[in-house]
């Protein structure tokens, strides 16, 4: 079976889709179809269902769905063509595709030195478990157990030039091929062989799928250098792959990663019961990482050493994943050097409520800036607002860069308004800013309740305020909203009087008191500050407007689940259970759509 296409389609017409979701998941029959709880998301009612005659499977809680080669690469976290080869070994389908001399040759060798270093890694793991040795105690000293050392295949090599090299070469293979992989150096002027990794503890890497690809060995002794990993090889580049993904792959949730910069931080987070955790291969963060990090998630917390090396590594990484539209946040390790020393001081609890109080990147950036200029001095106050404004000006939301500029304001004692000048420059409307009655006052740059405690309404207030200010960000906002996209009553009500008085310069907040607003809606409308929208920028409005129609649909989305679970419960009480399905199955219909048009915008 020589063309793809029919491989592909081999493999799904023998896999039987239940059969494959079963060995995942416990599913229950439901007529000709199953249903269970969805492994991509919590529920404790079942709207995962599977369609055997359609070979598919949906969930209406999440909106996943897709034939069984979709559901292994989703469990699995596995790219398209693994996923195939996984269901192919499944199911007894040999995949032998057209190719040429060269690529066959190159997989081949892949193959061979992919079980080179599986032999490697045995040989490691016996000298470190089958006698006393000093990598062992040092393994202990370091607080991991035999069940983690055995996990993550953890050895030793001995102190001896060619130990690895015999043993490898009494199994069958060739120096060439032992030089190619990797694990033994050729020096060509004397040519003598000998092992690359001598009296060293041994940390195998493994590519995403679980292969061991090479090896990290750190010294046990003063010896340089401290860490010493494989070489670029056929089968590893350190650039391209991360240390411990193809642990963290399957427990990644709500698409957020911790990076770490060593083994034993991840291997000791890992333990403690952080799963989620993956580390750069002695190296600053690369792109090809960071392209590799992108592909399981939105989210990346840098948790790096808290010396200078680290910081200085960790505003590269947020260079990196930042321009790839990660979110990042940084941890705190208090008065910790690294993660490692962290959990074993403070334990799993701490850790996990500084992962959740972690800081923003831009505040990160900012407070790292702080610490090269002195606050007593009024001229380096003053360089700091100018460097730091310009990190500012690089995000996008204009209710970001209210909230960091007063943040600035508030650490270096200049007024927002200074450095609002400073980060639009020409573009700051000057006109609106005076017109505004609000002035620099330090109890008002620390008030955040809003956008933190009330983030719904906020967004909708702030739409409003904005629509009553500039009649020229109303008339594009009227062209894009309506009282559907609204949850509260009292916009529904305001937007109705905008609509009404909408070739109004502005529209003031005494002309809505006569309207039936509650008075909160109106003290919180008074309070919202627009310091940070660009009132000539019409691209300024978008985002808002964005966030208010997410909000709806997404408070519309909830309203049918719920709906829809209600019905389930109540299923047993009705005598029509075929009515029930179907309007089981149009609200299902319902929240798709929605789900689209969520991922649209």
């Amino acid at each position: 079976m020589n063309d793809i296409k029919d491989v592909i389609e081999e493999v799904k017409s023998r896999c039987d889709i239940s059969s494959i979701i079963s060995q995942y998941i416990n599913i229950q029959p439901s007529g000709s179809n199953y249903k269970g709880l969805c492994p991509f998301h919590g529920e404790k009612t079942p709207s995962f269902y599977i369609n055997t005659s359609k070979q598919i499977y949906k969930c209406f809680g999440c909106g996943e769905g897709g034939d069984v080669i979709n559901f292994v690469m989703k469990i699995e976290n596995l790219e398209f063509m693994d996923a195939v080869k996984l269901l192919a070994n499944k199911c007894g389908i040999e995949i032998n595709t057209n190719m040429n001399e060269e690529t066959r040759l190159k997989i081949e060798n892949a193959k061979k030195f992919q079980d080179i270093h599986v032999e490697a890694a045995r040989f490691y793991f016996s000298n470190l478990t089958s006698c006393k040795n000093f990598g062992y105690e040092y393994l202990r000293s370091r607080g991991l157990d035999d069940k983690t050392i055995k996990k993550f295949g953890l050895g030793f090599s001995l102190d001896s030039w060619n130990s690895l090299m015999d043993y490898l070469i009494s199994k069958g293979y060739e120096k060439k091929d032992l030089v190619e992989s990797g694990l033994i150096t050729h020096k060509i002027d004397s040519n003598k062989f000998y092992d690359r990794f001598r009296n060293r503890v041994m940390f195998p890497i493994f590519d995403y799928r679980g292969n061991v690809i090479g090896f990290g060995g750190r010294v046990l002794d003063d010896s340089l250098p401290k860490y010493l990993n494989s070489p670029d090889t056929l089968i590893f580049n350190k650039r391209q792959n991360l240390y411990g993904l193809n642990f963290s792959r399957k427990h990644i949730e709500n698409r957020t990663i911790v990076l770490v910069e060593g083994y034993m931080d991840l291997i000791s987070l890992h333990q403690y019961g952080i799963k989620n955790v993956v580390a750069t291969l002695g190296t600053a963060l690369t792109e090809q990482q960071g392209i590799l990090i992108k592909r399981y998630v939105d989210t990346a917390i840098i948790s790096y050493d808290s010396d200078e090396a680290g910081i200085k590594a960790t505003l590269r990484a947020i260079e990196i994943l930042t321009k790839l539209d990660i979110s990042v946040r940084v941890l705190n390790l208090k008065d910790c050097k690294d993660p490692d020393e962290f959990v074993r001081k403070y334990g799993l609890s701490e850790y996990k409520k500084e992962m959740d109080v972690s800081t923003h990147y831009i505040k990160y950036k900012i407070d790292r800036l702080k610490d090269k200029f002195s606050m007593e001095k009024d001229e380096d106050r003053v360089k700091l607002a100018k460097e730091a404004s310009k990190i500012i000006k690089k995000l996008k939301s204009p209710v970001e860069i209210d909230y960091y500029t007063k943040y600035l304001s508030k650490e270096i004692g200049i007024s927002t308004e200074s450095i609002k000048k400073e980060i639009y420059g020409k573009h700051y409307n000057k006109d609106y800013t005076s017109n505004k009655q609000i002035k620099y006052n330090e109890k008002k740059v620390i008030e955040k309740p809003k956008a933190i405690t009330k983030g719904k309404q906020f967004v909708e207030e702030t739409l409003i305020k904005i629509m009553l200010e500039s009649k020229k960000l109303r008339e594009i906002a009227l062209l894009k909203v309506d009282n559907s996209d609204f949850s509260s009553n009292d916009s529904k009500e305001i937007l109705n009087c905008i609509i009404k008085n909408q070739e109004l310069d502005k529209i003031t907040i005494d002309k809505i008191k006569s309207l039936n607003i509650s008075e909160e809606y109106l003290k919180d409308l008074t309070k919202i500050s627009l310091e940070g929208i660009n009132f000539e920028n019409i691209k300024s409005i978008d985002e808002v407007i964005k966030s208010v129609k997410k909000n709806k649909l997404q408070e519309n989305i909830n309203r049918l689940l719920d709906e829809q679970r209600n019905i389930e419960n109540n299923k047993k009480n009705n005598t029509d259970t075929k009515e029930v399905d179907v309007k089981i199955m149009e609200i299902a219909l319902k929240i798709v759509e929605m789900r689209k048009m969520l991922q649209s915008l």
